[in-house]
């Protein structure tokens, strides 16, 4: 997924971004949608398009799938974050809409988490929302020994898994 790939390699292949969102229309499936919503709020000040783009999803906002809801209110409120003049109406309306017409709870609590930390100090927000995500990397994974790996695994259903302890 071209998400993944700008996370792992930063500042890597930003030429491929406008590539990426000329075929916008093209994409269909739930995770291509959200991938690409996350890279138009991510990369907003590369993206000329970036307000188009996002209004062309906010108009059949309720009709999209709730995992493309969630991308579209981050990344709406990162270009607003990004580009405050050109994107007020649209960040009001759609944070608007997600509180009162979504029938999701976590997409409504994320949309009146986002809508307070503007309200209250978006230089706040902006640490939060735009803050640098760490890059993502297989290492952590070869910390563990294949025979914990292996435990962990068959003990998935358990508390063992979340403390990375066997039942011993």
């Amino acid at each position: 997924m071209a998400r993944d790939i700008f996370r792992k390699f930063p500042n890597k292949y930003d030429n491929l971004i406008k590539d990426l969102v000329k075929k916008v229309d093209e994409y269909f499936e739930v995770e291509a949608k959200s991938a690409i919503i996350w890279v138009v709020g991510e990369y907003a000040e590369r993206v000329p398009e970036a307000l188009k783009i996002i209004e062309g999803f906010q108009a059949g906002f309720l009709e999209e799938p709730d995992a493309v809801k969630l991308s579209l209110v981050t990344a709406a409120v990162k270009l607003y974050l990004k580009k405050p003049e050109q994107s007020e109406t649209l960040i009001q309306s759609l944070l608007k809409t997600a509180t009162e017409e979504a029938m999701n709870p976590d997409l409504r609590d994320r949309a009146y988490i986002y809508w307070r930390m503007l309200s209250t100090s978006p230089e706040k927000c902006a640490e939060v929302v735009l803050g640098k995500m760490p890059n993502l990397s297989c290492e952590s994974y070869n910390s563990y020994e294949n025979d914990l790996v292996e435990e962990l695994l068959a003990q998935i259903s358990t508390i063992c898994s979340i403390y990375h302890k066997t039942p011993e």
